[in-house]
């Protein structure tokens, strides 16, 4: 993930401006990562709440 960071901090630093081209792959790199992470994290989330009702339901 720092790659994609420090990418990102060198690329807002340079003078040529963002095309349309770049900002789509960054954006795309970002989705990529970000979308399955997001629905592993609601998976143990919800894995949680169910042990915590069944332990409140005792």
């Amino acid at each position: 993930m720092t790659l994609i960071t420090d990418y990102i901090r060198r690329f807002a630093k340079e003078e040529d401006g963002v095309t349309i081209v770049e900002m789509v792959i960054i954006i795309a790199i970002i989705l990529i990562v970000l979308i399955p992470t997001l629905q592993n994290l609601g998976s143990v989330e919800e894995a949680r709440i169910q042990e915590l009702e069944t332990q409140l339901s005792k």
